[in-house]
């Protein structure tokens, strides 16, 4: 049945005019109050539902496990990583040629007929018009084609994808090491409060008591205004100093739960163990070095953005050369004047945007820039890195020194404290030593755990600059007690230095004369990308030579060198 064209220009005119109107109707709609309501519950719902229940007191392998399976953290890391994967694989369909199907429906009102006009006497011919189309037709055709511009673009930038999906795993991998030093602080903060917690009370109630008492005392006139009011000073500060303690560490379970993915309100209940013991640590500074510049995650995925930096240079060089496509079609065509009503296409087709040509130059000149930049972000976190490895080895050496004064300490004031319990009485100033032998055997006690937990994340942050996985991906686990086992084995492993690094192929430092010389041949070697130069060098002295030689004057040049990948002959004369 034919549509009459009035009708038809009718209905367009129609479905134009409400497409119009809906475009003019679109007006910001906020969440409502019981959408909102419904989103946060179904959220909720989300935020815990693959958590296991707690079973039995929470040990540090156990936490670390948790946090590890369920951080919504590092779950939205690993999909991050996920997506970049799924990514790569997108990408190997759009190098493969390109092949389209298409299918289509033509009806005109009138036929497409035709008068014709003598070329030369432009005469109209006055015989009948006449049309050699149908008015309706069917066409259809698949056609594969394949353009060697777009294939080398597209091959390039499959290329990045794919060193952007590495990006995501160092990430990722980053996250861990972040997750597990901040699970092993929060760990043993929420320890020291579950130790002390009842110990504090217990006290603050013995000194509230006594200050009641003394109160009672000065009211009743019993010992001198001064002496009394004294009394009830020491008492206070002694109070205020046990409640300060237990405002600090009140939050310590909250921020544990939140990490390893319970609900806030959860009564966590941790294996404390009775000896903190200090792990092992003996690998010399230059290993150190050696071991970060290969596996610390931050350099790892600057090189890989480096080489994406690379490929947009190769990308801009191929968008100036010229196209080719290769095309080859089936086709089909219901129109019944036709003689063949289906054939096949083949072509090939030379196109180039000239323009791309003459942009060619700042094309180039931004990708050697960009390149130029990857690189100069590269030295300079080489160099952050080298600095973090002596600042981390620094920060745990000095934290593990602090813990054993503490610990020290610690058992000086307990001593002290039980001999105060020992000479109590009833009188005030018994009360008083005793009380105030108990608040500084809780705070000695605090700061050693305090100690303690910057001490052991300390150690965790010097393993993540190394790059050192408590889990690696080769370690699979089926279940979280299998993975609380596998962490548990490794954190022993970690604790007796027991930690095996791949043997990196680096050079030897040159040996350097003095210390000019040594500056020299340092900023030499930050412009050259960390690249030891091959030439013979003479030989240092001894007092040159040694492994903190690179750390003295690390040391020296802060502050003095802004920009190290940039210095020029001229620098290092300005420095002598």
């Amino acid at each position: 049945m034919t549509i009459p064209a009035s009708i038809a220009r009718r209905l367009l005119a129609s479905a134009s005019l409400a497409a119009l109107l809906a475009a003019c109707a679109v007006k910001p709609e906020p969440f409502t109050v019981d959408e909102l309501t419904s989103q946060a519950v179904d959220d909720r719902a989300d935020m815990f539902k693959l958590g296991e229940p707690m079973v039995g007191k929470l040990t540090v392998s156990d936490a670390i496990a948790r946090a590890v399976r369920f951080n919504l953290d590092k779950r939205s890391k690993m999909l991050e990583e996920a997506l970049a994967l799924g990514q790569t694989d997108i990408d190997r369909w759009d190098m493969l040629p390109k092949l389209t199907a298409n299918a289509g429906y033509d009806e005109k009102s009138e036929p497409a007929a035709t008068l014709s006009r003598d070329s030369i006497t432009q005469t109209t011919s006055t015989s009948n018009p006449s049309y050699s189309a149908d008015r309706f037709s069917k066409t259809a055709d698949l056609t594969m084609s394949w353009n060697m511009l777009d294939f080398g673009l597209t091959y390039y930038t499959a290329k990045s994808n794919a060193d952007r999906a590495l990006v995501a795993t160092e990430r990722r991998r980053k996250a861990v090491h972040n997750l597990i030093s901040e699970v092993r602080f929060a760990y043993w903060r929420a320890a020291a409060y579950q130790t002390l917690n009842a110990e504090v009370e217990r006290t603050v109630a013995e000194a509230r008591d006594a200050l009641a008492r003394a109160e009672t005392v000065e009211k009743e006139n019993l010992k001198a205004p001064v002496e009394s009011l004294r009394y009830q000073k020491s008492l206070l500060e002694t109070m205020r100093q046990l409640t300060a303690i237990q405002q600090e560490l009140s939050t310590a379970r909250i921020e544990l739960a939140a990490l390893i993915n319970v609900p806030p309100g959860t009564d966590l209940v941790l294996d404390v163990p009775a000896d903190m013991a200090l792990p092992e640590w003996s690998l010399p500074l230059e290993r150190m070095e050696e071991i970060a510049f290969v596996n610390n995650p931050d350099l790892r995925e600057q090189g890989y953005l480096t080489r994406i930096a690379l490929d947009d240079t190769k990308k801009a060089i191929i968008k100036m050369l010229p196209g080719i496509t290769f095309s080859e079609g089936f086709n089909l065509d219901s129109n019944s004047f036709a003689v063949h009503h289906q054939w096949w296409t083949a072509s090939a087709k030379l196109s180039w945007n000239l323009m791309n040509v003459f942009s060619g130059r700042d094309a180039l000149k931004y990708a050697g820039t960009n390149e130029e930049v990857a690189k100069a972000r590269r030295l300079a976190l080489r160099m952050a890195t080298l600095a973090q490895v002596h600042v981390s080895e620094r920060q745990f050496r000095n934290a593990s020194s602090q813990f054993l004064q503490s610990d020290k300490l610690w058992r000086v004031d307990q001593r002290l404290s039980e001999l105060s319990d020992a000479k109590a009485a009833n009188d005030a100033s018994g009360v008083l030593e005793h009380v105030a032998g108990h608040a500084s055997a809780i705070a000695s006690q605090l700061r050693r755990f305090q100690t303690y937990a910057q001490m052991e994340q300390a150690y965790a942050k010097m393993q993540a600059t190394l790059g050192d996985d408590l889990l690696p991906d080769d370690i699979k686990a089926a279940d979280l007690q299998s993975l609380a086992t596998l962490v548990s084995q490794r954190l022993g492993q970690w604790g007796k230095g027991g930690m095996e690094f791949p043997r990196a192929a680096m050079k030897e430092a040159v040996p350097i004369r003095d210390e000019t010389a040594l500056m020299a041949g340092v900023v030499k070697f930050l412009k050259d990308g960390f690249k030891q130069s091959t030439e013979p060098a003479a030989e240092a002295p001894q007092e040159a030579q040694g492994p903190y030689a690179v750390e003295r004057l690390f040391n020296s040049l802060t502050g003095r060198l802004s920009t190290a990948a940039d210095a020029t002959p001229q620098d290092v004369d300005s420095i002598r």
